[in-house]
């Protein structure tokens, strides 16, 4: 898989990786200073952003997907940054790979198995009906039956775009990614 990503800056390679219902834009303000000491590549993971969608997501398939990006890109070994999700994804990556990885970083999360905490989010993210809103603003309004906090509302909806045709639409696959949940 083709993951989307960008790249910022040179130096020493750093590749960073988002958390669940993220994209690389989340990373905006930390690739600008990262980007002043290090060659950042910010990625899409699968199922997320600008990445395509797959049927199957879980930490093995998505390590190999960045294993294939670095590939592609001639970075044989890198540092790599991971959050949440992006972190489980960065540790399995460091357990099948290690030779590929100077250093590893793990932000807000630890190699354990959560218990299931997002069935809101993911209540919350289904009930918006995508083909009757009209703005962000109607799918805030559909989310907050959901999910209290504005900011996190915010965080979930950077993910609505309009298709060629003005319809809003996911950038994440979201049906994938609530069934490949565990």
């Amino acid at each position: 898989m083709k993951l989307h990503y960008q790249i910022h800056g040179s130096g020493t390679p750093l590749v960073i990786l988002h958390g669940l219902f993220g994209t690389l834009e989340n990373w905006g303000s930390q690739i600008k200073a990262l980007s002043e000491h290090f060659q950042v590549v910010a990625v899409d993971l699968r199922n997320h952003g600008r990445s395509p969608h797959a049927e199957r997501t879980d930490y093995e398939v998505m390590a190999e997907d960045v294993i294939s990006l670095l590939d592609d890109l001639g970075l044989d070994c890198v540092n790599l940054m991971g959050h949440s999700m992006g972190g489980k994804v960065a540790m399995q990556l460091a357990l099948n790979h290690p030779e590929r990885l100077k250093k590893l970083i793990v932000v807000d999360i630890s190699p354990v198995i959560y218990p299931h905490h997002h069935q809101d989010v993911l209540k919350g993210l289904f009930s918006i009906d995508l083909e009757q809103i009209k703005s962000r603003t109607q799918a805030d309004q559909q989310l907050s039956t959901y999910i209290e906090e504005p900011g996190v509302r915010a965080f979930l909806l950077k993910n609505l775009y309009k298709d060629d045709n003005k319809q809003f639409q996911w950038r994440m696959n979201l049906a994938t990614l609530s069934q490949e949940y565990n």
